[in-house]
């Protein structure tokens, strides 16, 4: 009996070591994990009163120098924001002369910490070309770089002007995400704050698009669902302290106001909270500061029953969202360098006998064609009668130095275009020796592409291309069908549906398990003068159709499972018990 009380207490201090083990391991991992954070909360300015540090004359000459090698190009020599880059930037570079800055720690209208400078240097701001400067720059040139903005570039105000008053909110305490909060958080948004008149009532930026910055430029109200585009995210785009302090301080030069004397600090963390409740949470590709991407695109076989149709149809929610990133098309004229769309979701479903592709993506105008309607994104509409030298046009390469489009080859938006996407697989890819495809850009002379078009007309078409000025419908198909297509608060939902093979082989992509297909997707929004090549494309993806997983891998390892637990279990009964009677 003394030997299985010993054994007793051995198997109990092992289980305590072990449990202690796991212990220090998760208490470490979250001690790391809380040690990042807290290392990045540790670079933002304290609460209160602030008091800016005064740069050395060798710290603004050192500042200077690498301002005029890294900066001066959207910024301008005198730090206005009119670089010779700026023109081609639908969102214009900082001018520093007035000391406006939009993400900040200190109250609104107060001139930013010398931490915020610091910060926006070091991670950029997301959803601009302000790229993240802590990557290239050592720290110590980014302090630099931040002394001579605010000795030399901010003309109209003075960091040291004692009247300069600049205090920095105050987190309180964080209330962590619940769905109590949430709730509360989204009828804050509604009512109290009315923050939905801005930015609609999913949060996706379609509500008022009328707005204009402190320069003359229209500024359109940020898509909540893309928190990995809002300029102060820091590059941390799920972290709800950043909503909390833009709620907090407004962004300076913006309609976005302050709503630190409307809100309490509690109201705030709600809506921080329920405005992280409207994006779906990506894996962040840590290089791009953007949802990482998958390069094969995967379509799940559906054994019983019709494919779907509906966008409310609740099979499509038991499949993640794949992400696909969009770019201005800018290759060949016409050339088109203001793209709204920059991303389209995918979800697919196949049967034995044809696919269904649910997409949908982000525009915050439901547009048709109208030749006489104003654009939301016209030319005219996206200038400052304040800045003209800096307002934004369609340049094309053939023509850099001249205003407007290019004579015949990159013809001027007249009025509102249809809304529009089309996915593109290559004719015969059985054929094409791999990595070899057709020209990503409606293919080429000798590799065709076959193009399903959808436009908000209602209309589908079935195209064959061999490049952007080649391009061919067949009339004779009947085999693309949409159904449902729909747009509400500043998103298009849609189901392409088609056969997997149709009696046109050498012209029709014919759809086969187990390969990977190659496609291109490409958008169009109707109101930022999108038509034919003026479009948002994505680089080449590969379309997977993964075969049925047979069911006897769901059956067969449980099985195995519990037979190797069942003997393990008799081994040990049979030791204990032996040990039991030798004691």
């Amino acid at each position: 009996m003394r030997g299985k009380l010993k054994e007793e207490m051995s198997r109990f201090a092992a289980k305590t070591v072990a449990t202690g083990l796991v212990g220090v391991f998760l208490a470490a991992a979250g001690t790391l994990w809380v040690g990042s954070a807290e290392a990045q909360q540790n670079l933002e300015p304290k609460p209160g009163k602030y008091k800016p540090a005064k740069p050395s004359a060798e710290e603004i000459e050192a500042g200077k120098a690498i301002y005029f090698r890294k900066c001066v190009w959207c910024h301008g020599p005198d730090g206005a924001g009119d670089g010779p880059s700026a023109i081609r930037l639908p969102t214009k570079p900082r001018n520093f002369n007035q000391g406006t800055f939009k993400i900040r720690h200190t109250a609104s209208g107060e001139l930013p910490t010398d931490e915020d400078l610091f910060l926006s240097v070091t991670h950029g701001l997301s959803g601009s070309v302000m790229p993240p400067w802590g990557e290239i720059l050592n720290e110590k040139e980014r302090r630099q770089v931040v002394s001579f903005v605010k000795a030399e570039l901010v003309k109209d105000r003075k960091f040291d002007d004692p009247d300069e008053e600049m205090t920095v909110i105050d987190y309180g305490k964080q209330i962590p995400s619940s769905e109590e909060s949430i709730k509360l958080g989204q009828e804050i948004y509604m009512t109290k704050a009315k923050c939905v008149e801005c930015h609609g009532v999913e949060g996706r930026g379609n509500g008022n698009l009328t707005q204009r910055d402190d320069w003359g430029f229209p500024i359109f109200p940020a898509d909540l669902t893309k928190p990995w585009n809002l300029r102060g995210n820091r590059r941390d785009p799920f972290n709800p302290r950043n909503i909390f302090r833009e709620i907090s301080t407004g962004l300076n030069g913006t309609p976005m106001p302050s709503f630190a004397d409307e809100l309490t600090p509690e109201e705030r963390w709600h809506v921080a909270n329920f405005v992280m409740s409207l994006s779906d949470k990506y894996p962040i590709d840590p290089q791009t500061a953007k949802p990482a991407i998958q390069f094969v695109l995967k379509a799940r076989f559906l054994a019983e029953g019709d494919l779907p149709s509906d966008p409310n149809d609740p099979r499509w929610k038991e499949l993640p969202p794949q992400y696909i990133g969009m770019a201005s098309q800018i290759i060949q004229p016409p050339r088109h360098f203001l793209r709204t769309v920059d991303d389209v979701r995918i979800r697919s479903l196949f049967n034995d006998k044809e696919i269904a592709i649910f997409l949908e993506w982000n525009d915050r105008t439901e547009s048709h064609r109208d030749e006489n309607k104003e654009a939301v994104y016209d030319a005219k509409r996206i200038s400052s009668d304040a800045f003209p030298a800096i307002n934004t046009t369609n340049l094309t390469h053939e023509n850099d130095d001249q205003r407007g489009p290019l004579k015949d080859v990159n013809p001027e938006s007249k009025g509102v275009y249809n809304d529009g996407i089309a996915i593109q697989f290559a004719e015969k890819w059985q054929q094409l020796p791999p990595p070899e495809k057709p020209y990503f850009i409606h293919g080429d002379a000798k590799r065709g592409t076959d193009i399903w078009k959808w436009e908000s007309d209602g209309s589908t078409k079935e195209l064959t291309g061999h490049g952007l000025e080649k391009i061919a419908v067949k009339e004779a198909n009947k085999n693309l069908k949409v159904e449902n297509a729909k747009w509400s608060n500043g998103r298009w939902q849609l189901v392409m549906k088609r056969a997997l093979k149709t009696e046109d082989p050498e012209h029709d992509a014919q759809l086969e398990m187990g390969q990977n297909i190659p496609v291109v997707f490409f958008a169009w929004d109707g109101d930022a003068g999108e038509v034919d090549g003026k479009m948002a494309l994505s680089t080449y993806y590969y379309f997977m159709l993964e075969p049925p997983v047979p069911g006897k891998v769901y059956v067969i390892p449980p099985i195995v499972a519990g037979v190797v637990v069942l003997l393990e279990g008799l081994v040990l009964y049979a030791a204990r018990k032996k040990k039991i009677e030798n004691a």
